[in-house]
């Protein structure tokens, strides 16, 4: 009778290790999954919400969080080696990023959203899906402020998805689909090469105009009909 009872002290002993060996093993691969779970940096200015709750610079933004500015605000999410989202005023995106791809769904507002070589992007809205493949490093703006979705793709082509209907984007140029609300709205492109300029080149163009307007004093103060002091010059006289 005791042989059995020794038995059966054993196989409950087993039993409990195995169990607990296996809860171990589960317990590390979550935990390993939660660590590898792809995040991102907040950077903020003016009034700036993350799922609902008043956010600061520095905090952490998960794939599916919803991220919402005021009219005073904007933010950029920082995804390291995923690239970058930038929201402007008024703006509302739950974003989606994982391993080779970074974008979300735009519902109101803008976004600017650059990626390097080897990372697509993919941004919806309600009038369609505005992508990138990712073969070549690339930048998209998506606006939905007028109504209807534009998009503006630089430093690689992109496409938007409407439906059955689907328009290419060339690199510099931008397309719309939907229907614009307000009556007047600046090109997404004409923005896009501004801000793109850099210090030197705009210091380029302010010395080539100064220089342009000194030029033309000097030819028509040559002149027999016109005089130096009857020369103006931005508004204002020598």
């Amino acid at each position: 009778m005791r042989k059995p009872t020794m038995f059966r002290k054993a196989l409950t002993v087993a039993l409990i290790m195995a169990v607990g060996s296996f809860y171990s093993l589960v317990t590390t691969s979550a935990l390993a999954q939660t660590a590898a779970k792809s995040a991102g940096e907040l950077s903020v200015t003016g009034s700036v919400t993350i799922n609902g709750t008043p956010a600061i610079s520095g905090a952490t933004v998960f794939s599916e969080s919803k991220i919402k500015t005021s009219r005073n605000g904007m933010a950029t999410v920082n995804l390291g080696k995923l690239g970058r989202v930038q929201l402007g005023p008024e703006s509302e995106m739950t974003l989606s990023f994982v391993d080779g791809r970074v974008g979300g769904n735009l519902s109101s507002g803008r976004a600017v959203v650059s990626a390097p070589a080897g990372v697509a992007i993919n941004v919806a809205t309600a009038e369609g899906i505005a992508t990138a493949d990712g073969k070549n490093a690339s930048t998209l703006t998506v606006d939905v402020t007028c109504g209807n979705t534009r998009v503006a793709a630089s430093r690689s082509d992109a496409k938007v998805s409407s439906g059955s209907k689907v328009e290419y984007v060339a690199a510099g140029s931008e397309v719309s689909v939907g229907t614009q609300g307000a009556p007047k709205c600046a090109r997404l492109s004409t923005a896009n090469q501004a801000s793109g300029l850099s210090p030197g080149a705009i210091a380029a163009l302010i010395i080539a105009g100064v220089g342009g307007a000194v030029a033309g004093i000097v030819a028509a103060s040559q002149s027999d009909n016109v005089t130096p002091s009857s020369i103006v010059v931005s508004g204002f006289r020598p």
